[in-house]
């Protein structure tokens, strides 16, 4: 249900994307990611197939047509898949969210998984979502004006990743979510309606269409 076509044949010489389809992808998701994979986040982890549906697809991709997940394959492994068509081994997933045809500008979310980070996977699944993104229609892309990145002010390498990609840091939004009782966070509040859960401070960058032509 997401507010513009998905694409296919999102791919480079060393990645591919394929949409995020529940029954082929949530446990090979659940299988390939740990807990500090969703460190970070204010969702996660999932255990199982089960709990990646309900927890995160169902509860807070699906509902929402500006969202959609993608599942990147790493094409310089040997071994082949068959979910989805996808050739290599499953290295992480990706996507926009908050995304707004009426305003042009979406948000990207990214999770490299283990094993997989520091390779080529995080930059090549970031670039084809930006060139779909940024790209005018006549090239094949959207034509958005922004996008966006929303990284915890403690992970450096989500930021590091977005600026050697071309975003660009516009400030911090303090206290902008809350993270499981976990999460990699700031002080939590006592005595407040989640008071066990520490807030996370956002960072938020952006690369703009005039940045990216």
């Amino acid at each position: 249900n997401f507010c513009f076509p998905i694409p296919e044949g999102l791919e480079t010489e060393k990645l591919g994307l394929v949409p995020f389809v529940p029954s082929l992808h949530a446990s090979i998701i659940a299988q390939c990611t740990d807990a500090a994979t969703w460190h970070y986040l204010p969702f996660g982890p999932f255990p199982t197939a089960q709990a990646l549906v309900e927890g995160f697809y169902e509860k807070r991709i699906h509902p929402n047509s500006g969202d959609t997940l993608f599942v990147g394959y790493d094409k310089t492994q040997t071994q082949n898949q068959n979910q989805g068509k996808a050739e290599g081994t499953p290295a992480g997933i990706c996507g926009y969210v908050y995304t707004s045809p009426s305003d042009l500008y979406t948000e990207l979310f990214v999770l490299v998984f283990p094993g997989y980070r520091g390779t080529h996977v995080a930059s090549h699944m970031v670039g084809l979502l930006m060139r779909y993104a940024l790209d005018l229609p006549s090239l094949g892309g959207l034509g958005l004006r922004r996008v966006q990145w929303s990284a915890n002010v403690h992970n450096h390498g989500s930021i590091g990743l977005a600026r050697k990609m071309g975003f660009r840091v516009e400030g911090v939004r303090r206290w902008a979510r809350v993270l499981g009782e976990g999460g990699n966070g700031v002080e939590r509040r006592k005595g407040d309606p989640r008071g066990e859960c520490p807030g996370r401070d956002t960072v938020g960058l952006a690369i703009c269409w005039d940045e990216w032509e």
